[in-house]
């Protein structure tokens, strides 16, 4: 028993482990014509960047953190599976572009 829950605490700080510092909502401070240099000062550092035909592309993920581990209890083993299967489940991650062409963002977009 203890060692299910010894389990599922480690998943959900895997799990947390797994969040981005990159926030969407920063993309509406992002405007057409802004430097390279502007877009990583409001989203940070692109998670990968990709250059093809005469563009730069930074590349942004952004994961959902699940919520916080329950204090642990008398679960059995098959409510413990069934959190863990929930908590997969409600973990939502999307990625984001920004193009650059001549060191300026001529378009940004959730892929």
């Amino acid at each position: 028993m203890k060692t299910m829950s010894l389990m599922l605490a480690t998943v959900v700080l895997f799990l947390a482990g797994c969040a981005t510092t990159f926030r969407p909502w920063k993309l509406s401070d992002v405007q057409e014509g802004m430097a390279k240099d502007e877009v990583v000062k409001i989203l940070g550092q692109p998670d990968y960047t990709e250059e093809r035909d005469d563009a730069e592309y930074f590349y942004y993920t952004y994961r959902e953190e699940p919520a916080p581990a329950p204090e642990a209890s008398m679960e059995t083993n098959e409510e413990i599976e069934r959190r863990i299967g929930q908590l997969n489940r409600t973990l939502k991650e999307s990625k984001y572009e920004v193009m650059l062409v001549e060191g300026k963002v001529v378009n940004y977009k959730e892929l």
